[in-house]
């Protein structure tokens, strides 16, 4: 860790309230508990910084040696925003959080955590020395934002990572958009991520703003407001520094400084000089104590940030080398600056501000050439002094170097994955374009692709409101050329569908009259890519044609990265508009073998993933599925593609039966996707915990996310038949009074509704049709009908013959047609040479065909089979269904599972001492409460094994658990007995 000490106060004075905030997340932190980020703000002086190192110098003492293991020492790494200008360098901060990283784990850690080559040749850019020989990787360099979240996720596995980002108001925009990212996403794991802020310079244009908005809408950050001292604390500050003072003076001091605890130090050294006029001149009154030399050197200083290197600053002042360091030892003797690892840092970043500001104009262009050429010549290949070559040569006034400059740090953040720094460079050299000859020839692009450079990368970071911005601007200057004005259409097409769900269609007419008869390989592939965004906002032939030309398009230009789109675009428009999901799996097969970039090769893979999971075929799914996966966590982009092909791979898994896997898959997709994105995560976890009757820890799960359900619900009004269906699912019931005709009415909406996917509609079908089993409703005759009806004119394959057969089978039950006829309606369902079904309908299915057997005067077969499902249910995670057909066997007085007294001694006996313990006081009747004060644990805790325990023996409710350990315990009181007699 580099963090400084800038305090001179022995004692931090007050602030109890707001360290016990910091200690309480880092606590959570150690419990892996959802407290990612602690946002510290307060005014400039106020004392954010020192209070951090007092939060640190706590976490890390061990006086007692009792954490003597390494991983039981936290992780401290410390990063510093450093002022250069409104861009900044992109990961600037970042680059020290990883050194310390790596000074505190080691190389062998540190490339284990990271998990990828990919991952690996990203960070080796900041962290020299931790990569192979570019030639050796197999994968090229991964998107560096992600390789950040997979380390710190990965190392927070083993230890406790505790990140410090100070001065966020100076972040560059990629650190803002990580910091975003990791409040959302790394859950679970023990991670402590403290950032400060001033408050007082962030304005209502400042580009943190809206980032520290988005934070407040996150449930795992922890704000810590620093406001002044009280007169009490600035007394008690005083007394520290300079003791026996009068109390007038005291009281004075207090006044003066507002309680700024660096305002009161300031003025105390003063001593019985006079008070300065002004809050500058106060700031100033170290700096005006300084010999010339040393008012130059720290001047000099200032020009360069908070902090400037010992090399940097020798080379940029005009002193000598004695000189400079009697300079430099004269202003750290009267604490104007201190010494900082390899350089030297401004005790405060007031006083910074304050000397650079008594810069004169001459001067200041000087000294910022000097920098820029230094940086330039000795350090232009690192992202963070790229950015800062730019930023010197602005305040040089040089502006065609401040041009080539930018042109340079783009290259550089590009080449480092970050679109967010690469949008503002992109912004910079268009409002520079102007001002400097010859821009095109030294940027080697045009005005026009800049614009479309800007708003491709807006529209990588989810801003479509910016590429928006940028793509109409793009097309204010771009009069004459076909391809660019083709391909800015085509962007503000796509940015305003975003927007409204709805796009420009004179857009894309426009840009296909451009690309028309333009023999060329880039105007072919662009018309290709045009065609492909027509063919998803149409429907019918004209979908059909274009998506077919797309494709021709794209194979006659020899673009697998286009070709792969359009293939991918078709097998949707198959889906979608021809009702024949088996066929759309076609173009997706093709597409996955191409020669693809890791990024489309998951993107094609997710859309295989999930149209087999349309088509009924799981298991496939989760074969394709984990393939995928594996493939972009080498790649190192698993936070992108890979959150999507994991909540796939979920439902999968899931639906075939492998539950344990299926949680894995979905915590992963939950934590990698955005706060609105993940509640369709939400919307999986709840619905397995309605079939593995886990009520208690549904209703749980339901209210921790209800704000990110509402916003998704908000924000994505199309996806309302999923909740819907979820909704339903969870009060399904074969023999209880929760469901009925409202219910099945709500969902068949979503089954005959035009605009739905064939998947959504069958799936409600299916659903509709088990609401209208609960016989404490009579069949409403209209609901009877529409079912009917729903599935007329299905095709007769895969998922919607299994569905039709299932859906015949359930009116078989309401129609009370013969016996013989509903076994083997049933019988049809459950085929296993037909096995399209998702492992809860499947057993669902098995349970209603022993009801028809035992109509049908087979017992035998029906015991035999309920036996099975109540056996098998709750290891596939469908434990509700097992607890259906004990209540079957039960009603029917069949000699199964159900009435077996072994067996139900069985089950209690598989919990553990704890649940043994917790059942015995359910069966005492005490509420979660008050087995909390019996056994000295949280209520929530109490719930948490109540819901265990329910599942594990299949009890609907704590009266039926009750009862079955009452039948245990008699049976082995009885069998105790028995072996004394």
């Amino acid at each position: 860790m580099s963090m400084p000490a800038l305090h001179s106060s022995p004692r931090m004075v007050g602030r109890h309230t707001e360290l016990a905030a910091l200690l309480e997340a880092f606590d959570d932190g150690v419990a892996g508990t959802p407290r990612t980020v602690v946002v510290v703000r307060g005014e400039a002086g106020v004392g954010k910084t020192r209070l951090v190192q007092e939060f640190l110098a706590l976490v890390t003492a061990d006086p007692l040696g009792a954490r003597t293991a390494p991983e039981e020492r936290p992780v401290v790494a410390f990063g510093q925003c450093v002022d250069l200008g409104p861009i900044g360098a992109p990961f600037g901060p970042v680059r020290r959080v990883l050194r310390d990283l790596h000074a505190a784990v080691g190389t062998d850690v540190l490339r284990e955590a990271a998990g990828s080559a990919a991952a690996i040749a990203s960070l080796a850019a900041l962290v020299p020395g931790i990569a192979d020989e570019p030639s050796e990787l197999e994968e090229p360099a991964g998107e560096f934002a992600e390789a950040i979240e997979v380390l710190l996720e990965q190392l927070s596995r083993r230890r406790h990572v505790v990140v410090v980002l100070e001065d966020l108001q100076w972040a560059d925009a990629a650190t803002m958009a990580l910091l975003k990212t990791l409040a959302s996403t790394l859950r679970g794991r023990r991670l402590t991520i403290v950032a400060t802020y001033r408050s007082d310079d962030i304005d209502r244009f400042h580009p943190l703003r809206p980032v520290l908005a988005e934070l407040d809408r996150t449930r795992s950050v922890v704000r810590v407001e620093v406001t002044p001292l009280t007169p009490d604390e600035v007394a008690e500050q005083v007394a520290q520094l300079a003791g026996g003072l009068d109390p007038r003076v005291v009281e004075a001091l207090a006044e003066r400084s507002g309680g700024i605890p660096f305002l009161v130090e300031e003025l105390v050294d003063l001593g019985d000089r006079a008070l300065p006029d002004t809050l500058r001149e106060l700031v100033l009154a170290r700096y005006a104590r300084l010999g010339d030399d040393a008012q130059q050197a720290v001047r000099t200083m200032a020009a360069g940030g908070v902090h400037v290197d010992d090399d940097v600053l020798a080379a940029v002042t005009s002193l000598d080398e004695l000189a400079l360091d009697l300079a430099v030892r004269e202003a750290i003797d009267t604490r104007v600056i201190v010494a900082d690892g390899a350089g030297y840092a401004f005790r405060h970043a007031l006083t910074r501000e304050a000397v650079e500001g008594e810069m004169l104009p001459s001067e200041r262009v000087r000294v910022h050439r000097r920098y820029a050429e230094h940086l330039r010549d000795h350090r232009g290949d690192s992202p963070d002094d790229a950015s800062a070559v730019a930023e010197h040569w602005l305040a040089a006034r040089d502006l065609p170097a401040a041009f080539d400059a930018t042109v340079a740090a783009l290259r550089q953040s590009r080449s480092r994955f970050s679109p967010a720094t690469s949008a503002k460079l992109t912004e910079r050299l268009a409002e520079l374009w102007g001002q400097v000859p010859d821009a095109e020839t030294r940027s080697g692009t045009t005005l026009p692709a800049l614009h479309l450079a800007a708003a491709q990368a807006w529209h990588d970071l989810g801003d479509p409101e910016r590429s928006l911005r940028s793509a109409n601007e793009g097309l204010a200057v771009c009069p004459d050329d076909p391809l660019m004005r083709a391909g800015l259409l085509r962007q503000r097409f796509v940015e305003t569908y975003n927007l409204e769900h709805h796009g420009r269609q004179g857009d894309l007419d426009e840009a296909v009259s451009l690309l028309e008869g333009v023999d060329e390989p880039r105007a072919r592939i662009l018309l290709s890519r045009v065609l492909t965004n027509m063919a998803i906002d149409e429907h019918g032939p004209d979908a059909a044609a274009h998506a077919a030309r797309a494709i021709a398009l794209a194979e006659e230009s020899g673009d697998d990265a286009a070709l792969a789109v359009a293939l991918t675009v078709e097998a949707w428009r198959i889906a979608g508009d021809e009702d024949d999901e088996p066929g759309a799996l076609v173009p997706l097969e093709r597409a996955v073998t191409l020669r693809l970039d890791p990024s489309l090769r998951a993107y094609a893979g997710s859309a295989l993933t999930d149209m087999l999971l349309r088509v009924g075929r799981f298991d496939e799914a989760a074969v394709v599925g984990t393939q995928h996966y594996e493939d972009v966590a080498r790649a190192g982009i698993e936070r992108g593609s890979g959150a999507v092909i994991a909540h796939s791979l979920a439902f999968a898994l899931f639906a075939t039966g492998r539950p344990e896997a299926a949680l894995r898959y979905a915590q992963r997709a939950r934590r990698l996707m955005s706060p609105v994105d993940g509640a369709s995560v939400v919307r999986l976890l709840a619905s397995h915990l309605s079939w593995d009757d886990r009520a208690g820890e549904r209703d749980d799960l339901l209210a921790t996310e209800r704000g990110r359900i509402e916003e998704s619900q908000r924000r994505y009004p199309d996806k309302n038949d999923w909740w819907v269906i979820e909704q339903a699912e969870a009060a399904l019931a074969l023999h209880g009074g929760e469901t009925g005709t409202d219910a099945a009415n709500d969902v068949l909406a979503g089954a005959e509704a035009d605009e739905g996917t064939p998947a959504v509609r069958r799936y409600a079908l299916l659903t509709a049709a088990l609401l209208m089993l609960s016989p404490s409703h009579p069949v409403d005759p209209d609901v009877r009908a529409r079912i009917g009806e729903a599935f007329e004119g299905w095709p007769d394959n895969g998922l919607a013959r299994a569905v039709a057969a299932f859906v015949r089978a359930v009116l078989a039950d309401a129609d009370g047609v013969s016996a013989t006829d509903r076994v083997a309606a049933w019988r049809e369902v459950v085929d296993p040479a037909d096995d399209r079904l998702p492992v809860w309908h499947l057993q669902t299915a098995r349970c209603r065909l022993a009801w028809a057997l035992i109509d049908a005067g087979e017992r035998e077969e029906a015991a035999a089979l309920l036996t099975a499902v109540a056996a098998e249910a709750p290891r596939l995670g469908v434990a509700r269904v097992g607890r259906w057909a004990r209540q079957l066997a039960t009603q029917a007085r069949l000699a199964t599972v159900a009435t077996d007294a072994d067996t139900t001694r069985g089950i209690v006996a598989t919990l553990t001492p704890r649940e043994l313990q917790v059942l015995e006081l359910i069966a005492e009747g005490l509420t979660n409460p008050q087995i909390g004060r019996r056994l000295f644990i949280s209520p929530k805790t109490a719930s948490v094994h109540v819901s265990a325990i329910l599942s594990k023996i299949g009890a609907a409710n704590r009266t039926e658990a009750a009862a079955l350990y009452a039948a245990s315990a008699s049976t082995s009181a009885s069998a105790s007995t028995s072996a004394s007699t």
